[in-house]
């Protein structure tokens, strides 16, 4: 009898303590795995696509920015003769070269703007010239914005004609300078007293002018 009754409680305490142990069927409990899994999935995939489309919109968003600078850049026209006054400014010098400052100031109402060089070249009494044009100096530079009244300079070198060999220079004198300001074919003129150039080419030797790009 007291083997009967302990194993009646044992079958007892084994039944009571399977029903503890799953509490849930196999197929309750595949089923909330499945749904923790596609939940999981889910919020993963949204979370991916939220990201993707937030990248994407501020890559155009960006892109479209810049595009509409470059078109507000381009709406702004290049300055032409004549809306541009020009004139001396600085002078300084250094190694048989005298620098002078050609300073172009836009006289219109406009915005309008300048990149690069300046064509220089000297030019007798009657607007013809003298020798070759001035070489090119350093890099183009940045676009200049010039509102009205606003400035671009170039500084343009003269070199000291007497520096060169004579029969290559062949000294002449000289009115003074013709200037095309930047992508323009419209000239410009400046005087200049008591000045010569080199009439003949003295490339092999030097440069009797070079001129920079415009600057702020």
């Amino acid at each position: 009898m007291r083997r009967l009754i302990t194993t009646t409680g044992l079958a007892a305490l084994i039944a009571v303590t399977g029903g503890a142990a799953s509490a849930q069927t196999p197929a309750q409990t595949s089923g909330h795995t499945a749904g923790e899994t596609s939940a999981q999935t889910a919020g993963h995939t949204a979370s991916q696509t939220a990201g993707q489309t937030a990248g994407q919109t501020a890559g155009q968003t960006a892109g479209q920015a810049g595009a509409a600078a470059g078109r507000a850049a381009q709406a702004v026209a290049t300055c032409r003769s004549a809306d541009l006054d020009v004139r001396f400014g600085a002078v300084g010098g250094a190694a048989g070269t005298t620098y002078r400052e050609v300073v172009l100031t836009n006289r219109s109402p406009y915005r309008c703007v300048l990149r690069g060089f300046p064509g220089v070249s000297y030019v007798d009494a009657n607007g013809d010239q003298v020798g070759a044009a001035a070489v090119r100096s350093g890099d183009r530079g940045p676009l200049l914005t010039l509102p009205h009244g606003a400035t671009a300079t170039s500084d343009v070198g003269f070199a000291q004609v007497d520096n060169f060999d004579p029969d290559a220079c062949r000294k002449t004198p000289v009115w003074g300078i013709r200037v095309y300001p930047p992508d323009e074919t419209v000239p410009l003129y400046l005087p200049l007293a008591d000045q010569h150039g080199c009439a003949g080419d003295v490339s092999p030797f030097g440069n009797h002018l070079t001129a920079a790009s415009v600057r702020s």
